[in-house]
């Protein structure tokens, strides 16, 4: 007989380390959850670039356009050249017959309310009412071409 009963047991066997493949059940819901939500954001994303492309554009030719008018010193083409960059802009937003007819007054106006400034009326922008059919509206093109910015930046 053995003097020492423990010699007879066998060492402890650990058991084998948890795998990291393949992922619990939850972990599947979690990741397609996860995929689901950067699908839905990147389609949110893009389809807001989307309806936002004709602003970076219209921002693109005001600076193009101030650039030109600081250059040559004529604010006048520099006024009509907003006027009609706004109006084309607008027209992406707005039905046409809502848009086209307005003119002077009306169209201040109605950069006015859409953009909630005041400046068109009041400020700076009035020579876009008076540029195409009055004489020579003296401006200050930098003060015109940031309040063109605000309302491609606000209007709705």
């Amino acid at each position: 007989m053995n003097a020492d009963p423990l010699a007879a047991l066998r060492p402890l066997h650990l058991p084998e380390a948890v795998g990291w493949w393949p992922p619990a059940p939850l972990w599947w819901v979690l990741a397609v959850i996860c995929l689901l939500a950067v699908c839905l954001i990147g389609r949110a994303l893009l389809r807001h670039a989307r309806r936002n492309r004709y602003r970076r554009a219209a921002r693109r030719e005001l600076a193009a356009a101030l650039q030109e008018a600081i250059a040559t010193g004529d604010s006048r083409t520099f006024v009509m050249s907003a006027s009609s960059i706004l109006r084309r802009a607008a027209l992406c937003r707005y039905p046409r017959a809502e848009i086209a007819p307005l003119h002077g007054k009306e169209w201040l106006q109605f950069l006015d309310r859409s953009g909630r400034l005041t400046g068109f009326s009041e400020g700076p922008g009035q020579a876009l009412g008076l540029a195409a059919y009055g004489p020579a509206a003296q401006c200050e093109p930098a003060a015109l071409e940031t309040l063109c910015r605000q309302w491609l930046r606000r209007h709705r």
